[in-house]
């Protein structure tokens, strides 16, 4: 467990899985955890496979508690300004690796759309669960999450179609007029993959990641 510095003076408590490679350092990556009100942290089992399996794959990978929970400072917002404890996250593997990718689960996906949109550069954007429920219908939050798709790097959306916090024709509106989004369907799957469905989550989130690994961060 490390502590890493966030905005204004805060720490955030994570995980950071430094590698080296034959080349020199290794690309980077982060995960963003689900929604703290229900009880999403870095442990979270799905944030902590999708950790492991893109350390598998060859990333120095770092994830980590969002302000006020479990060990980092500050007091969560329920959104508002999260997405700069990404932010800092990404600054921290950025220091450390020639380029730096994102995953988030959920609210994480969230965050870290939030973040691109608010300039945060990486080489890739993989959004598990993307939750569309959180954003409704609300003007500046769609044209937010339109403000990270146009900032260009490839970008997945991994949604169960059993999923009731997303609305998988929110995604696909998210995705027309933008080449680099990719949307796939899980068919049976929920908000909360368990077990093969969780295997194949993240299996699929990791070669989608390694895919754009030799991108660098602009």
């Amino acid at each position: 467990m490390i502590r890493i510095p966030g905005e204004g003076g805060l720490e955030l408590s994570a995980v950071f899985d430094e590698i080296a490679c034959s080349t020199g350092a290794a690309p980077g990556a982060v995960v963003c955890h689900p929604h703290p009100a229900f009880g999403g942290r870095m442990t979270t089992p799905l944030v902590v496979a999708l950790h492991q399996a893109l350390v598998a794959a060859g990333f120095s990978t770092l994830r980590f508690n969002f302000r006020g929970l479990d060990g980092s400072t500050g007091t969560p917002t329920g959104g508002l300004a999260e997405w700069a404890d990404v932010a800092s996250a990404v600054d921290y593997v950025a220091a450390r690796a020639p380029s730096v990718a994102l995953v988030g689960y959920s609210f994480g996906a969230l965050m870290a759309a939030r973040a691109v949109a608010n300039g945060v550069r990486v080489t890739s954007l993989a959004a598990v669960g993307f939750p569309t429920t959180i954003i409704g219908a609300d003007p500046d939050r769609l044209a937010e999450i339109e403000q990270a798709l146009v900032a260009g790097q490839p970008t997945l959306f991994l949604q169960g179609d059993q999923d009731r916090f997303c609305k998988l024709s929110r995604i696909e509106a998210f995705g027309a007029g933008h080449p680099s989004v990719t949307i796939e369907t899980l068919p049976g799957v929920s908000h909360f993959p368990a077990g093969s469905d969780e295997d194949h989550v993240v299996a699929r989130v990791a070669a989608f990641t390694r895919d754009f690994s030799a991108l660098t961060r602009a």
